[in-house]
């Protein structure tokens, strides 16, 4: 990585820093480009030269949560279960080791539907599809596809707000096993 390339990316983690901690007190329709900009110790102008606004912001950093679970999951042989669970393990544990990241990004994608944008991962939407190819019509397909990646979703959601929360595999293990149950 050159210095450009460096320099981007450390005023870019300066505005993620920033806005993460600015999220966790108040409202992201709230934050101010101002504030933002204070608190990353960044002009306005730098800021607008990446950003457009705070949802920019949490668009970025979605993306990014998305494409590293995503990374997790390659190379996963989906028709092996014990490789299903361990790659599912280390993606709740990637959540657990970013969870000030993980709950704001939970929390606060309401305008977008980030469960099943986090369910669409193409290999977890590849997984899913195959699991619900005999089932009798495309209404019960839905159905079943919606309760799983919303049911997954709460129950990370809920792990990952729990302070003494049980380890990752033990958790990933219980969402399988439900899934696999419903599917």
């Amino acid at each position: 990585m050159n210095q450009y390339e460096q320099r981007i990316n450390e005023t870019k983690n300066k505005i993620y820093n920033a806005f993460i901690e600015l999220a966790k007190t108040k409202p992201i329709h709230t934050i101010s480009i101002s504030q933002l900009c204070q608190m990353a110790h960044i002009n306005r102008s730098t800021f607008y030269h990446y950003y457009g606004s705070q949802y920019d912001v949490l668009n970025e950093l979605s993306n990014q949560f998305v494409s590293t679970i995503e990374n997790q999951l390659l190379e996963s042989d989906f028709r092996d279960q014990k490789s299903v669970q361990n790659k599912v393990s280390l993606c709740f544990e990637y959540a657990a080791q970013n969870c000030e990241l993980a709950l704001l990004l939970m929390r606060n994608n309401k305008d977008i539907d980030f469960a099943s944008y986090l369910f669409s991962i193409p290999m977890i939407e590849e997984l899913l599809n195959e699991k619900t190819s005999d089932m009798s019509s495309e209404k019960e397909k839905q159905a079943s596809l919606s309760f799983v990646t919303h049911g997954a979703y709460q129950l990370l959601l809920e792990w990952l707000e729990t302070p003494d929360r049980i380890p990752a595999d033990e958790e990933s293990k219980l969402v399988l096993k439900l899934a696999r149950k419903i599917l």
